[in-house]
């Protein structure tokens, strides 16, 4: 007689450990290189924030990163996931419109010289000041033009400016890679990872696509690794604890985890995960393309930075706002916002008994105690969070996305 589904997930957690690590003795007998022992045969695969990144530098440094790549690429060493090709094509245009909108905001507070005062008119400093702002707005109009120039310009591009331009010439159809993976086996994948917390990924199920995309990426690091089986440097810019153990709020070495499942797949090869600036450092490419790396890197993470300060703010004015109601105020409006974000997987998601269960088409299975305490956590009171948690397992003990936030136009 086969277990029950929950009895089954019971029983991969508590072995969680043996999921993650199952060659207990390659923990104490494997040896890895070093970066500067392995980088001058190592495979290299860029992550799409890598690819996102010269958007922040100069045409110069574009020239000797075209150069650096093609290298790479004549020598058979640099690839690309198709996952990164993917979010490459959805992210470019936002970088573009940054760029773009930056430069129309330079239009913004125009000069004024709104000093009506009549007992000043007759003043010879008064007219002195009123020619000279004359002089300003011509200035300031023809500076305005040379604005939508250059924003013109930029709307121009369309999908040939400079970055994938150079792409373009660059990343022909032979370095991009991909894992084996089904659509359906990779959800099964991901949620297992999710289950046992093995990276990457599981940090990332509120993102749009619910984590699948680092783990896309991951997999095709291993099938590289194990059709290769030679080291590999992973270049990204992600810096989330699932691809990273942190210190002080910053990365401080690569999760054992993958370096482990990358040794094991690759038949003791060694992964490193590095960001661009690093990569250019190895390679000894001009100091000047080093540092412009460095500060797009520290705009990218100071950006980073400010939009987790805002969250948190948002969290601290919306604690305040919570403490302000009554108990049952506080439950309904959690039990409103879940029901906002998660359906019982009964209503919305086909059941397939061949595979296994419900098909979380919507994202999932998600838990309710981990939803709700993701997001009020230290905001409302533990027993509020225990009461609603607790009423929600009657309905069901694994919630699907909520399929009413995406319209059928966008399938």
């Amino acid at each position: 007689m086969f277990m029950s589904e929950k009895k089954q997930s019971q029983e991969q957690v508590v072995f969680a450990l043996e999921e993650a690590f199952p060659d207990a003795d390659g923990i104490f007998t494997s040896v890895f290189k070093k970066l500067n022992d392995s980088y001058e045969e190592a495979l290299i695969v860029f992550d799409t924030n890598v690819l996102l990144l010269p958007y922040s530098m100069g045409n110069e440094s574009l020239e000797q990163l075209r150069l650096l790549y093609k290298r790479l690429i004549d020598g058979g060493r640099l690839f690309i996931p198709k996952r990164v090709a993917r979010e490459f094509a959805r992210n470019r245009n936002k970088k573009l419109g940054e760029i773009y909108n930056s430069v129309l905001q330079r239009k913004s507070g125009k000069s004024k010289n709104n000093l009506n005062y009549p007992i000043l008119e007759d003043l010879e400093e008064k007219k002195e000041l009123d020619a000279v702002f004359s002089e300003l707005e011509k200035v300031e109009q023809k500076y305005h033009k040379a604005i939508d120039k250059l924003a013109s310009t930029i709307r121009s591009w369309e999908w040939g400016d400079p970055v994938s331009a150079m792409y373009s010439e660059l990343f022909v159809s032979n370095i991009l890679i991909e894992h084996d993976f089904s659509n359906s086996d990779l959800v099964g994948e991901l949620e297992r990872r999710f289950l046992l917390q093995i990276p990457p990924g599981y940090k990332d199920s509120k993102k749009d696509d619910g984590g699948v995309g680092d783990l896309a990426i991951w997999l095709s690091l291993l099938k590289i690794g194990k059709d290769k089986k030679k080291d590999l440097i992973f270049v990204t810019e992600d810096v989330k604890p699932d691809w990273w153990n942190q210190s002080n709020g910053s990365e401080f070495l690569p999760r054992y985890e993958l370096i482990d499942e990358f040794r094991r797949v690759a038949k003791g090869c060694t992964l490193h995960v590095v960001r661009l600036s690093k990569l250019l450092e190895i390679f000894k490419v001009e100091q000047k393309l080093i540092e412009e790396a460095l500060d797009a890197e520290r705009k990218r993470k100071e950006k980073f930075t400010k939009l987790v300060l805002g969250m948190r703010e948002r969290r601290k004015r919306e604690s305040q706002r919570l403490s302000s109601l009554s108990r049952g105020e506080t439950v309904s409006e959690i039990k409103a916002w879940f029901f906002s974000n998660y359906e019982d997987p009964a209503e919305s998601c086909p059941y397939e008994t061949r595979e296994g269960g419900y098909q979380y088409i919507w994202g999932g299975p998600y838990d309710a105690r981990e939803e709700i305490e993701g997001n009020f956590g230290g905001m409302v009171d533990d027993s509020i969070i225990d009461e609603v948690v607790d009423e929600l397992n009657l309905i069901s003990w694994e919630w699907s996305g909520a399929s009413n936030k995406y319209p059928e136009d966008d399938f």
